[in-house]
């Protein structure tokens, strides 16, 4: 049976049991994030470039750096020791990433504007897979800590929706998300503590939120 979550709150270590049912009204649609200037650490020398990171993630086959910011897509190796385009549909107004560690060559990345995309080659070639989706808007996305197949995905003014096969089909979750709608990350994990697959962990303005994925 799918279950309505519980939301818990977590700025500057402060627990508070949340209820979904008193989420406050919808807000307005989010926009284009303010570009900023990012200097990167002393070990991935690069020019200083405008950019707002929404997305990271680390390739454990070749050890190199995958990142979605206000540019696009980038893949970093330190063999190159420079950030390299991977070229995307819509390169601008990405707003998530999330790579298979057990077949990097599978990358997902998410945006308002192309709801989610795929590909299967590394970056070479992308298809939208966003059946199910109502609208394209997507501002997270989080892949599943152990079941690669699994991806959430938080849809603006429509909550959560889960795929369970690689994004061939996504269906929407019985739950309101955090009282905070501008979720603008979420991440998932297999910390102890919980009584199903793992944690939900949603990351807004006004603190990180989380909950069981007790759907």
């Amino acid at each position: 049976m799918l279950h309505q979550l519980k939301w818990t709150i977590l700025p500057v270590m402060l627990l508070a049991l949340v209820s979904c049912a008193n989420a406050p009204t919808t807000p307005a649609p989010p926009t284009a994030p303010p570009i900023s200037l990012i200097t990167p650490g002393p070990q991935l020398t690069q020019s200083v470039v405008p950019a707002t990171l929404t997305g990271l993630a680390f390739n454990p086959t070749d050890e190199s750096l995958l990142k979605v910011d206000a540019g696009g897509l980038f893949r970093f190796t330190f063999a190159k020791g420079a950030w390299e385009v991977i070229s995307v549909p819509a390169d601008l107004g990405l707003t998530g990433l999330a790579l298979n560690p057990d077949d990097p060559t599978q990358l997902y990345v998410s945006g308002l504007s192309v709801g989610v995309l795929k590909s299967t080659d590394g970056g070479q070639n992308w298809t939208a897979v966003n059946n199910g989706l109502p609208t394209t808007k997507v501002s997270a996305l989080a892949m599943h800590s152990f079941r690669r197949e699994t991806l959430y995905v938080w849809l603006w003014s429509d909550g959560i929706y889960r795929t369970e096969d690689g994004g061939l089909s996504w269906r929407r979750m019985p739950d309101e998300g955090p009282p905070d709608k501008d979720v603008q990350g979420l991440v998932h994990s297999t910390l102890p503590g919980s009584m199903n697959t793992g944690w939900l962990y949603a990351s807004t303005p006004s603190g990180a939120y989380m909950s069981m994925d007790c759907f």
